[in-house]
This record gives structure tokens, C-alpha cells and sequence, in this order.
């Protein structure tokens, strides 16, 4: 390599891990490692800039006695250099059996999973990968292939809490400096194994590319960074428009069809606006706008239709048949502010008092389930609970969150915050009165 390429790539690197030590400073850092002459590269960088940080190896299996080897040469190196060494070895076929996947996709799965539960086991702040400028062109193929929008063409991205340094530079490059500092590394022989898409793309159409323009990587890394300038400009916007049109309420935010109905083209600002939260098939929303009620859900939110609105709103445990038991005087602070004391004094600071003589104890609270009535206060009858709610215009989360506080024949006494049950108002001949203190 010629010296002055090297020195070029040596200085940039050390301001790139500069940068870094602004971050890494204090913080933990695991550095996913195979062995290969990329994490090799970045962990040398590392220990020479005294990053301190911890290595992770993922042991595949399909490689046989390689595998193995592949572990015990990056343990050696971890053991000669005093690094902190976390290791496992994964089922992939099995995994692949489990679901529609191909053998990288499931290694990917796998990696990415456990590394997850290391950084939360060991409470490290970031986790380093040696991804380079080659890995976001075969990404950029690969997705290009698969009819991917922008997001999925400006490459291998950093994220908050994952760090890719290498990422500027190509594999020649980090060859070359590998060579020049005499590292040693394991050569992974599937890498050659034109089955997998992305190594097609590696021995078979990047070498084309480069005949083709002798510095398409050059201009590749220049495409990619006005793909990712196009990018943040679409999230720029997309951030005003949800501020917009998203309206906060307690713990959901409430978006208006008409506002929905106004954006064009729909369907993409639907996805930019949702993917987020969980939802890639804008169709599914434009359904759900068009719909006059429905639910979708993501892992993690609920898009819920409600008359002339969407209700976003994370998912939580389903507490449908959770109840909680009463203990008179006794404060209880979660999943609300209660407290129900008995008296023959009616206390006027209570926000609400009933006749403790009409109440058979203990008390519960619960939630809403089939065939609930009770008597609402001034009504003179009873009225199904769920004819309640639409006459009062409660949405779906609302009614799903409600508390019922409920005596020991289950009859409903209140519906907390909104309505007493008319039988155990207070009246002219009560003497023995419920307290209750929200």
C-alpha cells in the first residue's frame, strides 16, 4: 500500500475516533467480534486509541471444527490483550426451521438478539460493529433488489446505542492496514459462497461496477451520503407534520382522519408517520381511516378508530381480569390515587361519599367485563354499563381503563371519577357513611 493511502487512512480513522471519545468516554462498550479481518482492524484501533471495551463472539456452527477455531482465536486475543471475552454458540438451522428464514437472516436474528441481552445483562452503553463502505453497497443491492424505499437504500445506518466507525472506509483499505500492522485474522470460507445473496453481490457484481467506474466506490460513498441528506430532510418534515397533527392526550395521542385524509400521497406519509411505532403496511392503516371502527396493532402500540379519530397508544399488559383488594383507611397509590374510609361522620373533603350501610365488605376494584349494569345516579334505572360508556362518547382506551369499585355481591358503586350507583347514595336516613378520597 502505498504510504501516503495508508497515512490517510490511519489519520482519518483517529478522527473518527475522536469523535467517538466524546461518547465513549465513561460509558461501556461491547465490540462484536468474529474474527475476521474487519473486527480485527476495529479492535486494534480501539486498544491503540485505549478505548477500553469488551468483545462479543458469535459462534455459528455451520462451519464445523472453522467455527470452533474461529472462537478460540478471538478468546486468545481477548486473553493476551486482558479484554473481558462473552461468548455462545446458536442453533442457526434450528432457528431457520422456526420461521421463513434464510441462513444469514437467522444469524442476523440470533446476533442481534444476544447482543441485546448483553447490553442489558452488563449495562453497556453502546455496541461497536465493524461494518464498512462494501457492507452498506451490498445492503443497498440487496434491499434495491427487494423494492425498498429510501430508508432501505441509504445503507448501513448508525443507530443510538449501536457505533459504526468503519463504516467510511472500504474493505481494501482496512486490508491494507491490516497488512501493514501485521494483524492476524480467520478467513471465513462461507464468505466465498455465492449462494448467500450477499456474497453474490460481493464476488459477481461489485467487481462488474468497478470496471464499469474505477471509483464507483468513491461515488457510491457520495450517493449514500445524499440518500441519507434526502433522508433526514423527509424525517425533518415528517416530524412537523406529526407535531401538527398529533394531539397529546394523558397517555395517547389523537390524530384527526380529516388531517390524515388531507396528506398526499397518503400512503407514505402513513408509513413515515407510523413505522415508528411498530407499523410497516401503510394499507393497513388507509383501511383502518376508512373504516368506521377497527384496531390494528403493532409489538408494541395500538392504532385504535374511534368516531372522527385515531387513538395511538402503547400496549401494555392485558389487565381485563385484574382486581385489586381494598383494605379500609389503607392508601393505595397505584394504578390510582384511593382511599375509602368508613365513618359516621360524612367528611365533606371526600370526593365522594356513599351509604356504607347499603355495601356488603370487602371491597374491590376492577375493570369493565360482559354484562355489567348498575344504577347511574339520578337515572332511577338500571343501564347496562356498556350503553353507559357510548352514551357518555367513551373512547375504547377509556372504557378499557376504567375502574369499577365494586363490594362483595360485585355490585358496581362507582365508576371511578365519573358516576356513583344511585342505591348507595347518601340519603336523609343514612348514618354510616364510605368515605372515599381520590
Amino acid at each position: 500500500m502505498h504510504f501516503f493511502l495508508f497515512f490517510n487512512f490511519v489519520l482519518i480513522m483517529k478522527e473518527i475516533i475522536k469523535k467517538e471519545l466524546s461518547l465513549l468516554k465513561n460509558k461501556k462498550t461491547l465490540v462484536a467480534a468474529s474474527g475476521g479481518v474487519d473486527s480485527m482492524v476495529l479492535c486494534d484501533l480501539l486498544w491503540k486509541a485505549q478505548i477500553p471495551f469488551e468483545i462479543a463472539h458469535c459462534n455459528f456452527q455451520l462451519r464445523g471444527n472453522d467455527s470452533d477455531q474461529d472462537e478460540i482465536f478471538i478468546q486468545n486475543y481477548a486473553s493476551l490483550h486482558q479484554i473481558k471475552f462473552h461468548s455462545k454458540k446458536f442453533d442457526v438451522e434450528n432457528f431457520k426451521a422456526s420461521g421463513n428464514y434464510s441462513t444469514q437472516m437467522a444469524a442476523r436474528e440470533l446476533r442481534y438478539h444476544w447482543f441485546e441481552g448483553l447490553m442489558k445483562e452488563f449495562k453497556f452503553d453502546y455496541l461497536m460493529t465493524a461494518h464498512h463502505l462494501n457492507d452498506s453497497v451490498e445492503t443497498f443491492f440487496i434491499n434495491l433488489s427487494r423494492g425498498s424505499g429510501i430508508r432501505g437504500l441509504i445503507g448501513i445506518r448508525r443507530t443510538e446505542k449501536i457505533i459504526r466507525p468503519l463504516l467510511p472506509f472500504s474493505k481494501q483499505e482496512i486490508l491494507n492496514y491490516a497488512k501493514e500492522n501485521n494483524l492476524n485474522w480467520r478467513e471465513d470460507s462461507s464468505n466465498w459462497n455465492t449462494e448467500y445473496t450477499r456474497n453474490k453481490i460481493r464476488q459477481e457484481l461489485t467487481p462488474i461496477l468497478k470496471q464499469i467506474h474505477p471509483e464507483f466506490l468513491t461515488n457510491f460513498s457520495k450517493t449514500l451520503q445524499f440518500l441519507q441528506n434526502d433522508f433526514k430532510l423527509i424525517q425533518n418534515h415528517i416530524e412537523l407534520v406529526r407535531e401538527k397533527i398529533f394531539h397529546k392526550s394523558k397517555e395517547t395521542e389523537v390524530i384527526s382522519i380529516s388531517d390524515l385524509n388531507e396528506l398526499q400521497p397518503q400512503e407514505t406519509y402513513l408509513f413515515y408517520l407510523f413505522s415508528e411505532y411498530g407499523f410497516k403496511h401503510p394499507f393497513e392503516i388507509q383501511k383502518l381511516v376508512s373504516s368506521e371502527n377497527g384496531e390494528i396493532q403493532s409489538e408494541t402500540h395500538r392504532l385504535i378508530r374511534n368516531r372522527k379519530n385515531l387513538i395511538l397508544m402503547k400496549r401494555e399488559a392485558n389487565t381485563s381480569n385484574f382486581e385489586i383488594h381494598l383494605n379500609l383507611d389503607e392508601i393505595l397509590q397505584k394504578p390510582l390515587y384511593l382511599k375509602v374510609s368508613k365513618s359516621e361522620v360524612r367528611d365533606l373533603a371526600a370526593q365522594e361519599t356513599l351509604d356504607s350501610a347499603q355495601i356488603k365488605f370487602p371491597l374491590r376494584l376492577r375493570k369493565k367485563k360482559t354484562g355489567d349494569v348498575f344504577y347511574p345516579l339520578g337515572l332511577n334505572g338500571s343501564k347496562k354499563l356498556s350503553k353507559y360508556f357510548k352514551d357518555e362518547k367513551f373512547s375504547k382506551p377509556e372504557k378499557e381503563n376504567t375502574w369499577l369499585l365494586v363490594d362483595a355481591e360485585d355490585r358496581i358503586l362507582y365508576v371511578m371519577g365519573k358516576r356513583i350507583d344511585d342505591r348507595f347514595k347518601v340519603t336523609e336516613h343514612t348514618h354510616k357513611y364510605l368515605n372515599i378520597y381520590l
